[in-house]
């Protein structure tokens, strides 16, 4: 079936074809990150795994971490896209915390939780990580100023979501040092615990004892 968007024509031919191959290539890069361990395989791996060749994989991605690295920013612009269907009228943080949670239950964060768990031993694919979180803050600069308006100051929007992402960041590190990795509800706690550190963000951080260690608030 074509991939569509709310509100707009169904996706060419063509065009899904690029997004297939898109996806065939990052589901390829990431298996054999899991099967092997990042750093430990080639381009013309994933290449042979995804079924295309070593020049289109170079149409797509500069390196095999920039291929894993390709979830993060799919997840931010379902996340996005989320957003931008929040009533107007809702309070900011409100619309940043049901964004998330409703995205997360479309395409759950078990697989995020494997990627940063891996960048913390391997320096290459660290580096793409970060360079996936710029893109990302620019992104969400752009949507909040899409929905908050110009007369929004640059300051606020980047202070703003620095801070998201800083606890977002904080949340990750939080799951990764408390939750082993066979565990099998290692998505939800993480979810659970990115949830938790918005919503202190949102409150102010109001109560010091929110989400000890290992130990997320219920029902945050």
């Amino acid at each position: 079936m074509l991939e569509t968007t709310e509100n707009a024509e169904p996706v060419g031919r063509r065009e899904q074809n690029k997004i297939d191959t898109r996806r065939a290539i990052a589901d390829a890069a990431f298996e054999l990150a899991l099967s092997v361990g990042p750093g430990s395989f080639t381009v013309d791996q994933i290449a042979v795994q995804a079924g295309v060749s070593r020049r289109t994989f170079f149409n797509y991605f500069h390196s095999a971490e920039d291929a894993l690295t390709v979830r993060t920013d799919g997840f931010l612009e379902l996340a996005l896209e989320v957003f931008g269907r929040m009533p107007q009228d809702e309070p900011l943080f409100d619309s940043i915390v049901r964004a998330f949670t409703e995205t997360t239950r479309m395409e759950g964060l078990s697989q995020h939780g494997a990627l940063f768990r891996m960048a913390s031993a391997n320096p290459d694919l660290l580096r793409a990580q970060l360079h996936s979180w710029e893109r990302a803050e620019v992104r969400i600069v752009g949507g909040l100023r899409s929905r908050l308006g110009a007369e929004a100051s640059d300051l606020y929007l980047t202070a703003l979501v620095g801070s998201v992402l800083s606890c977002t960041k904080a949340a990750m590190r939080n799951w990764a040092a408390n939750t082993p990795e066979s565990a099998p509800d290692s998505g939800r706690q993480l979810e659970e615990r990115i949830l938790s550190a918005l919503t202190m963000l949102r409150d102010g951080f109001s109560d010091p004892a929110a989400g000890p260690d290992g130990v997320p608030p219920s029902g945050a």
